[in-house]
């Protein structure tokens, strides 16, 4: 009776030994397939990317001759964004963001001539906006070019509205102008800080080479 009592509690803890040794290996190797979903999903999702860098070309907005180039680094969670403009109005405030839409499927753009539509000239911030969106994340501190150039570069921790990169513009704002229409009343000469000087379209710095 002894030896029968032994035989069966080496057997149970044999049994006993094989289901753990078995659960532990379900967790090290999940179904295949299974992983290969959840990659997927994470792919598409609005996950930050470990590294990645963008560019924008900045092109003139509202004749003011301001042109440039951004470079944007996306590090997990942070985000530097270097930007050299020139022909911005010099010793004065430039406002400067990175504007989008919340909703992942619509891309900003830099608007067109014809988003003005109170015909004064100018593409003011209200008739900007509807091309490409609120602003997602103020590139502070402003620059004041003091000569008309900038060599602006900022670190900025990003949160998931501001993804994808790609679906963003960054838009450069503020010139000395006259005759702009706002709230029906045409204003005198002086300086806007809200008006949009340049627009670059962010793009993925590989999708050329993507594309080939």
């Amino acid at each position: 009776m002894k030896n029968f009592l032994q035989r069966a509690t080496s057997v149970v803890a044999v049994c006993s030994l094989f289901a753990f040794s078995a659960c532990e290996s379900e967790e090290i190797a999940p179904d295949a397939s299974l992983q290969a979903s959840n990659t997927q999903d994470a792919r598409s999702s609005k996950s930050f990317n470990l590294h990645k860098t963008y560019t924008a070309d900045i092109m003139s907005l509202n004749d003011s001759g301001v042109m440039g180039t951004a470079t944007l680094t996306l590090e997990g969670d942070m985000l530097t964004v270097h930007i050299m403009a020139s022909g911005l109005e010099p010793g004065m405030l430039h406002p400067q963001h990175i504007h989008g839409f919340m909703d992942s499927n619509k891309n900003a753009v830099c608007p067109p001539m014809s988003a003005d539509m109170n015909g004064d000239g100018f593409i003011d911030l209200t008739e900007g906006a509807p091309f490409y969106g609120p602003v997602l994340l103020p590139l502070e501190p402003f620059p004041t070019a003091p000569d008309g150039t900038i060599d602006y570069k900022q670190t900025f921790e990003v949160t998931a509205n501001m993804l994808p990169l790609q679906n963003n513009v960054i838009v450069l704002h503020g010139m000395t102008v006259e005759g702009l229409v706002e709230n029906g009343m045409t204003l005198p000469e002086q300086y806007v800080a809200t008006l949009p000087v340049a627009c670059g379209e962010i793009k993925p710095a590989n999708m050329k080479k993507m594309k080939k």
